[in-house]
């Protein structure tokens, strides 16, 4: 939208159930696909898609006029009137971030978590952010000391290693 359009006009594309439906679908294979993993190692993909599935819920929950719409609006702030962005984004920006994540979790399967998270922290500032290269690097080092520190020290969690670096290989 332009400054000159209304820009609380909210488009059909921000409104439809379908993108929620989407990703309520692919939250859920992430809950039945963790259950392929043992007890220890489905924790976490079971905790975030369990998370991720209830929050798509009470998204779609807030889209329909009703009493319960109208209490998930009054207590998370949900709503279309409400938006944050009073623009809507090209395409060619959503494919960019998209594609972003994919190259991360790509990362994370073939590499594992701690391998990853440097990387892609430091080449999304770089690139995207366009940071210094030092701060993208001391950014990098702090998100992964504190991931590492908190799950595989204080929480004794073994993060996914990857299928290159775990110790069967591929």
């Amino acid at each position: 939208m332009t400054p000159t359009d209304d820009s609380d006009k909210i488009p059909a594309i921000i409104q439809s159930v379908y993108p929620p439906l989407l990703l309520m679908g692919l939250a859920g294979l992430l809950i039945y696909w963790s259950y392929d993993y043992g007890e220890t190692a489905r924790r976490l993909p079971l905790l975030v898609s369990s998370g991720i599935f209830v929050l798509i819920l009470l998204d779609l929950l807030s889209r329909f006029p009703s009493k319960i719409s109208a209490l998930i609006h009054w207590t998370l702030g949900a709503g279309f009137q409400d938006r944050e962005m009073k623009h809507d984004p090209n395409w060619r920006d959503e494919i960019v971030q998209i594609t972003w994540v994919a190259i991360c979790l790509a990362g994370m399967a073939l590499f594992g978590i701690l391998a990853t998270i440097p990387m892609f922290i430091f080449m999304y500032m770089r690139i995207q952010g366009k940071q210094k290269p030092w701060f993208s690097l001391l950014i990098a080092a702090i998100v992964v000391a504190m991931v590492g520190l908190i799950f595989e020290f204080f929480l004794e969690y073994d993060l996914y290693r990857g299928m290159l670096l775990n110790d069967d290989g591929i």
